[in-house]
């Protein structure tokens, strides 16, 4: 049977219209990709086909336990995105898709973690409402991910200015421990302690721990960073670190909850060593957001941190909170240039000022 189109009425912006409509569904397709891309890594799916080869989707479905009519349908859509090839029915990934692990963390992050945030906005922006939800779980874990290639590297520099080094580590924000397990892997005179508000943080940084072998030498706390100094706990350190934790309390409890904060650890270890790594805020800043990776990455998490209670600051205004909480900037890092070289995650190490 043949089909024949349907006339439209000849004129310029008709004639375009196709072609407008493809360029213009482009961030829909985007948007599904991203989080395609988020369920080949969680679900199974990346991971088998790694290490086993190409596989039929009812093999694969067995093997998963995945409805074999749906996992028939994403695999024929991966396919068609080119992260999955097919040959005699069988599928394995991509060229392209194979480089894809090495970025789990992101895709956990911002869309484990903050899809959910994201499709929130519209009604969020409403005066009077609520926050924007998130999965805080997802956030810590693909935080901790990501920490590998840039806040790790940075807090280790950071440590090392430090004559003697780090012994005893307090962790204040450990997400899901991944962070706590690597730095004591590497260092295995490091005695630590996690604490992580998020409960299901918590049970994942207990479990991590645990199957890493060093319940001996890491304890878990359930409880956020605030309350936790408040309490009655043993655990000394010589070192503090901060990822990512004091914008949350600065989007919580503001300027003066930041620095009393930073006052009371002072007050209970006189002599310690404090890292904090944050980003430093340049939305604003047209010649950074023309950056590559500033657009990719830097761009959602800016916006994100608008709709959800945090609130990131500039590079000044962190040197002015610390300063007013009595502490000085001993040494500032940034990431290393093959990683990140928009700069703009910084690790501080502070020292009570004299």
């Amino acid at each position: 049977m043949e089909y024949l189109a349907l006339r439209c009425i000849e004129t310029s912006n008709d004639q375009q219209f196709e072609a407008n409509l493809i360029s213009e569904l482009q961030p829909i397709r985007q948007f599904v990709l991203a989080i395609s891309v988020y369920h080949i890594l969680r679900t199974g799916i990346y991971e088998t086909l790694s290490e086993e080869g190409p596989m039929t989707a009812s093999a694969l479905s067995s093997k998963l336990s995945l409805d074999p009519d749906r996992l028939d349908g994403f695999l024929k859509y991966l396919r068609n995105e080119n992260l999955l090839v097919e040959k005699r029915g069988a599928y394995d990934l991509s060229g392209k898709c194979q480089t894809l692990a090495t970025y789990k963390a992101w895709y956990e992050m911002l869309i484990g973690g903050y899809a959910e945030t994201f499709l929130q906005i519209g009604n969020r922006l409403k005066i009077g409402s609520e926050s924007c939800t998130r999965n805080a779980a997802l956030v810590g874990s693909g935080s901790c991910g990501i920490s590998h290639f840039d806040a790790i590297p940075l807090t280790r520099s950071l440590m090392n200015e430090v004559e003697g080094g780090c012994h005893r580590l307090l962790d204040l924000g450990c997400g899901n421990g991944a962070y706590l397990a690597e730095f004591c892997k590497a260092l295995p005179h490091i005695m630590a302690c996690g604490v992580e508000p998020d409960e299901g943080g918590f049970r994942e940084a207990q479990n991590l721990i645990e199957k890493a072998g060093l319940s001996h030498r890491v304890q878990i706390r359930h409880a956020d960073a605030v309350s936790f100094l408040d309490s009655d706990f043993e655990f000394d350190p010589d070192f503090i670190v901060l990822g990512f934790v004091l914008h949350e309390i600065l989007g919580q409890l503001g300027r003066n909850g930041v620095v009393n904060f930073l006052e009371k650890i002072i007050k209970r270890f006189p002599t310690i060593n404090i890292i904090v790594i944050e980003v430093d805020d340049k939305i604003d800043d047209p010649a950074t957001m023309k950056h590559g990776l500033a657009l990719a990455y830097y761009n959602p998490y800016y916006l994100l941190h608008y709709f959800t209670r945090q609130k990131l600051a500039p590079d000044i205004v962190w040197h002015e909170i610390f300063h007013d909480a009595g502490l000085r900037v001993k040494k500032k890092y940034t990431t290393c240039q093959n990683v990140d070289s928009t700069h703009l995650e910084i690790g501080y190490l502070l020292a009570i000022s004299n």
